[in-house]
């Protein structure tokens, strides 16, 4: 057998040590076949603010939780919404079928979690993430003297015990936990939405992952996902758990980039800001 690997560089989350694209061709009962797999490896966080708790499963940065959500048998397979093809675990190494690089459309991927997490069980499993956005906020103490930034932000910011509360009181349902655009690819033949890096699975408020894809778009695709949803929630229920992700996590996005003098992207601000209207005069 002979066979190449490429760095595949982006979607790599804390607890991955490295993907590669391997590639070549395999004697198989004297015929040559031609394969191409995704190897994942996983490994803890070794620095930063979540190491401690690397080894802890209920922890978001949980570092052995894909390798266990692949081998669970788990993870949606389509049509619809699905996880890439899993070849095989190996202690901490995942191989993955190819999925290529083509985006789904937002307006898709929107609709399929709202119809994956209206008929999703949480599993009862001791290695899902627990509550990721309030895991994060535990230990972040963000100075958000000289950021140059529209008020409203910081805002937000400070009423995030408030809004957290309000989390706590949205229904839960299973999450991906980073559902952001770059994680969402087209299947070849349409049918399915191929979502990668299932580190973060979890349980998590509804809404939570809409507010991801939110983030990463900024478009509002609230309509798309209540018709995935079926009449299983409302925009009652979904609309809290949305709104607060949303303005806790994009206050927190935005603070991350000024203090590494990043400007945030045109309309990220302002997208923000009127996506959390509703919450912003408590």
């Amino acid at each position: 057998m002979k066979c190449t690997s490429e760095p595949v560089n982006g979607g790599a989350g804390a607890a991955t040590g490295g993907v590669a694209r391997v590639s070549g061709v395999a004697r198989i009962d004297g015929d040559q076949l031609g394969f191409t797999v995704i190897r994942k490896v996983c490994r803890p966080v070794t620095s930063g603010r979540h190491a401690a708790h690397a080894d802890e499963p209920e922890h978001w940065a949980y570092w052995r939780r894909e390798p266990l959500a692949y081998a669970s048998g788990l993870l949606p397979t389509g049509p619809g919404l699905a996880a890439p093809g899993c070849y095989g675990v190996v202690d901490d190494v995942i191989y993955l079928a190819d999925v290529g690089t083509a985006l789904e459309s937002p307006r898709v991927a929107a609709y399929r979690l709202g119809r994956w997490q209206g008929e999703a069980v949480v599993p009862d499993v001791p290695w899902l993430s627990g509550h990721q956005l309030a895991q994060r906020i535990a230990v972040s103490e963000l100075d958000w003297s000289g950021v140059d930034v529209h008020p409203g932000i910081p805002a937000l910011w400070s009423r995030r015990e408030e809004l957290l509360a309000r989390l706590d009181e949205v229904p839960r349902v299973l999450v991906h936990g980073d559902f952001s655009h770059g994680n969402l690819m087209a299947s070849a033949d349409g049918t399915s939405t191929v979502v990668l890096d299932w580190a973060t699975l979890g349980s998590g408020p509804l809404g939570a992952d809409l507010a991801s894809l939110a983030l990463t778009t900024l478009q509002r695709h609230i309509v798309d996902y209540l018709d995935g949803l079926d009449g299983r929630f409302d925009t009652a229920d979904v609309e809290p758990g949305y709104r607060a992700t949303l303005a806790l996590t994009g206050a927190g996005r935005v603070h991350w980039m000024w203090s590494r003098g990043m400007t945030p992207p045109t309309g990220y601000v302002d997208f923000i800001l009127a996506e959390t209207a509703s919450i912003s005069g408590g």
